[in-house]
């Protein structure tokens, strides 16, 4: 993950300069589409987990023997 000081100078160069994306890219070495992304949020968007994790299909049973030891 990008750090967030690199999110702000990457944005700053693009957008109040006026720098080009290609250009960007080059300067901070980072990907086109990195700097795309960059542009789209202005922080880092982190991870998110698309569902819940699942639970585990042994868990009664574990709990259950815990509870009885």
């Amino acid at each position: 993950m990008k750090q967030v000081e690199l999110y702000g100078r990457v944005r700053y160069a693009v957008i109040i300069q006026g720098m080009s994306r290609r250009e960007a890219a080059r300067l901070f070495g980072v990907d086109r589409r990195t700097v795309d992304k960059m542009l789209a949020f202005s922080t880092p968007p982190g991870y998110r987990r698309k569902k819940a994790p699942a639970r585990p299909k042994l868990d009664p049973f574990v709990t259950n023997h815990r509870n009885n030891g």
